[in-house]
């Protein structure tokens, strides 16, 4: 078991069900991370203090051991008003401060007459990621 506070150094791809590759390193640098952060997924970490220098996995990780559930709360109605000309159309991004100044990006979905509904989960809330990781060092 790998303890909070060592740092590790990891190869990885993350990829959606049908195989479309999220994000890789495998043909870059190692990434190195302090094990208990929190800057890496749930689910990976889990996986991570469980392994060995060296060893190899691959497996599935539902939405709560990735990026979460897709939240209704996390759907808000913002007047048009408020919002930049060029952001209302479906798709467009905006970005924004949230709750105690953080910084926060959301995805116009619906556009009403007088507001703009804008999904503020993580674009890949509510899906099931696949991994494919190689623990590379623990220092």
């Amino acid at each position: 078991m790998i303890p909070d506070g060592k740092v590790i150094s990891i190869h990885y791809t993350l990829s959606l069900k049908d195989g479309e590759i999220i994000e890789s390193n495998v043909d870059e640098e190692p990434l190195e991370y302090t094990m208990g952060s929190g800057e890496l997924i749930p689910g990976l970490e889990e996986v991570l203090a469980g392994m060995k220098e060296g060893e190899e996995q691959t497996g599935i990780l539902p939405p709560e051991k990735a990026y979460g559930l897709s939240l209704s709360e996390a759907m808000l109605e913002i007047p048009k008003d408020h919002l930049p000309a060029e952001a209302l159309e479906v798709g467009a991004r905006i970005h924004g401060e949230g709750p105690g100044g953080a910084e926060i990006d959301g995805r116009i979905v619906k556009l009403k007459t007088k507001c703009a509904v804008v999904d503020f989960n993580h674009p890949l809330a509510g899906k099931t990621i696949a991994y494919s990781i190689k623990l590379c060092g623990v220092r």
